[in-house]
């Protein structure tokens, strides 16, 4: 690989371990598109120019604490990036994001040579995001909640809720922040229920910080979700707290239709080792889509039938928690010529239970089926299960995705 293409990653790479506590290899090598061999070899490099690199074994890489790299400068297009996200979040549903970005873009600004600065003004005065008339600002407590949660301290709130109608009390520690687009809400182990809830933002009437601090909760966020979708179904702007029924939500509909015989299939495409275990699927996985889009792998499989992307699930070692094997391709007339790189699978066919994901890709509404179908009293027969991708999702904000569990006849 020349310098010329070399240089830049390794600024880059310097960016990453400031930026981060921890990455290893297999990040790095994702993030820049290059083998693990490569990515040891420009750590050595960076270690031979005298960047104090630390490695903690088995766990990843950082720099030296104390050390720090020089101010970097922005180009154009980061600037014009900077202000562009400015501009969306005052559209945004809590102003105390807005305000604390638009302080932070103060000091960006800063920092920029004067040419740039007024470039990056013009824009800022020639961009603009129009909300939904009845899109405003109806919380302002999201940043101090995001510092409670990274100190964990825990919060005391007065809490409106609307199913039963009433007001409490009560003392939680911070564990999520997320944002449905209507709403942000808060997800947090609730001492006076005894379990984790969520709470909307814009129902909390007052909120302290409590200078105490608690221990951190060893769940993580995919299994909290798992927990949750396995008994509630979110609307668009409330997401349903695990808890029993008390807590006043909708309960989850399992609206998987009745068990269909399919046909024997077969599918070329890209494959890949792996396990839900430690969110490492959404990394794997994720890494196929932007193979198999960004090299547009479609256009090169022989034999395709039809338009539609299928997501193959296979070779499960047991059942969902254990490695299985991911295939994303197309559905092909034959197997006799699989290009260099691709894998060809015959999928046998038997008996499926049909679900469609509904909602927005980027905010998980895949994810959220599988979470469902995983807690599911399904008699799942782990052999081939599939999603499909056809034209229905190609507005990802709003798209259906069929997905087939193979079950027992």
């Amino acid at each position: 690989m020349s310098d010329t293409k070399r240089l830049p990653r390794l600024a880059a790479m310097m960016l990453q371990l400031q930026s981060k506590r921890l990455v290893t290899a297999p990040q790095l090598a994702r993030r820049f598109g290059v083998s693990v061999r490569t990515i040891y070899r420009d750590l050595r490099a960076l270690e031979e120019a005298g960047v104090p690199v630390l490695t903690e074994e088995g766990r990843g890489y950082r720099l030296v604490d104390g050390y720090h790299l020089p101010p970097v400068s922005f180009t154009e297009a980061e600037a014009h990036a900077l202000v562009t996200a400015g501009q969306l979040l005052l559209t945004n549903r809590d102003a105390s994001l807005a305000a604390e970005f638009a302080a932070a873009l103060d000091k960006l600004k800063a920092v920029m040579r004067p040419g740039l600065l007024d470039r990056t003004e013009l824009l800022a005065q020639r961009v603009q995001f129009r909300p939904h008339p009845a899109r405003v600002p109806t919380s302002h407590y999201l940043s101090t909640l995001q510092l409670a949660l990274t100190s964990y301290q825990p919060v005391k709130l007065t809490y409106r809720a609307v199913d039963p109608p009433a007001t409490t009390e009560r003392v939680v520690e911070p564990f999520a922040l997320y944002s449905t687009q209507e709403n942000w809400l808060l997800v947090a182990w609730c001492r006076l229920r005894g379990a984790f809830r969520t709470f909307r933002l814009d129902r909390m009437a007052r909120l302290e910080v409590l200078t105490e601090t608690f221990a951190p909760h060893p769940l993580t966020l995919p299994e909290y979700f798992a927990r949750c979708q396995a008994q509630f179904f979110p609307t668009p702007d409330t997401l349903l707290s695990v808890g029993p029924p008390s807590f006043g939500a909708h309960q989850l509909e399992h609206f998987f239709m009745e068990p269909q015989t399919i046909p024997p299939f077969m599918v070329i495409g890209l494959a890949v080792r792996t396990t839900n275990q430690n969110n490492q699927a959404s990394h794997d996985i994720g890494a196929l889509w932007q193979r198999f889009l960004g090299q547009q792998l479609a256009a090169s499989i022989p034999n395709r039938v039809g338009q539609a992307i299928y997501c193959l699930y296979t070779d499960y070692e047991l059942d969902h928690t254990r490695p299985y094997t991911a295939i994303l391709g197309c559905p092909v007339s034959s197997l006799e010529q699989v290009p260099p790189g691709l894998v060809g699978h015959q999928v046998p066919g038997g008996q499926y239970a049909k679900h469609v994901a509904k909602g927005s890709l980027p905010q998980g509404a895949v994810y959220r089926a599988w979470a469902e179908i995983w807690q599911a009293d399904l008699a799942r027969q782990y052999s081939t299960d599939f999603e499909v991708y056809t034209e229905r999702a190609y507005n990802p904000e709003d798209a259906e995705v069929d997905i087939f569990v193979a079950v027992k006849g």
